[in-house]
């Protein structure tokens, strides 16, 4: 092989990986539902795409805070740590740019784990930096100090901007004067995925979409405790359907 052949096959592998990159990092919205095969495997229960995709999330999450905590512990070099954050953000990007057509709401999501992630880097990387200065301990507390405010002063923005005190269920079950709805993880609300038993109102159907008041609880998010709104038009009766409704094109009915 000639030397122009051989920088001809060196441009194309470049060009080709080039092409593959920028398809992984700024991927195209997708049509169809991701599979989740191991996740599949792990949640025994039929849940939605939206909820599996949370799930993907919470564990991505998890995984890299857990990765961050050793690089910090083991091998405290700032490289390291910006390296796997840069890794994990890429990683995020493509989830919520592939998928963002099958999360009920997608816009809260990406604020919140993006704003969470850039939370939990700063903590890790300014404690490398502390490690490696070898600063007095007074500065460790004030950082401490400075990391919590900023987890609170984001749970306040976040509350105050994409906040609310209802979410979306379906009907699953109608007994004497109570009813059991089905709801999706909301993270507008804090209400986790489940099936809740709330009192009974007029005009209430297996399948029917409602809007349920959630109140907040110390330690266990906020839990639906009584239906507002009922959604007349036709539904499927399963909780697996979305249960965001559509609004201007559903007749409803207050209470």
């Amino acid at each position: 092989m000639n030397p122009e052949e051989l920088f001809y096959k060196v441009g194309e592998f470049v060009e080709a990986t080039w092409e593959r990159v920028k398809d992984f990092t700024n991927p195209k919205p997708q049509e169809k539902p991701p599979s989740f095969k191991l996740l599949r495997k792990l949640v025994k229960k039929k849940v939605t795409v939206h909820e599996l995709l949370v799930l993907k999330l919470q564990l991505t999450f998890l995984f890299y805070m857990f990765l961050a905590l050793l690089l910090v512990v083991f091998l405290p070099n700032e490289l390291y740590l910006v390296i796997l954050t840069a890794v994990y953000f890429i990683y995020l990007r493509v989830i919520f740019r592939k998928y963002r057509e099958f999360f009920i709401e997608h816009e809260p999501y990406q604020v919140f784990y993006y704003s969470i992630s850039i939370i939990g880097f700063l903590a890790f990387f300014g404690y490398v930096l502390l490690k490696r200065f070898s600063l007095d301990i007074r500065y460790s507390l004030g950082y401490l100090v400075f990391v919590f405010v900023a987890v609170l002063m984001f749970r306040f923005y976040f509350k105050s901007k994409y906040g609310r005190d209802w979410t979306y269920g379906v009907i699953e079950d109608i007994k004497e004067n109570v009813v059991k709805i089905s709801v999706h993880d909301d993270i507008r609300a804090n209400v986790k995925p489940g099936e809740y038993w709330v009192d009974k109102v007029p005009d209430v159907e297996i399948g029917r979409i409602v809007k349920v008041l959630v109140e907040e609880r110390a330690f266990r998010g906020a839990v639906p405790t009584k239906i507002i709104e009922v959604y007349l038009s036709d539904q499927p009766s399963s909780s697996k359907a979305s249960t965001e409704a559509k609004e201007d094109k559903e007749s409803n009915k207050s209470l």
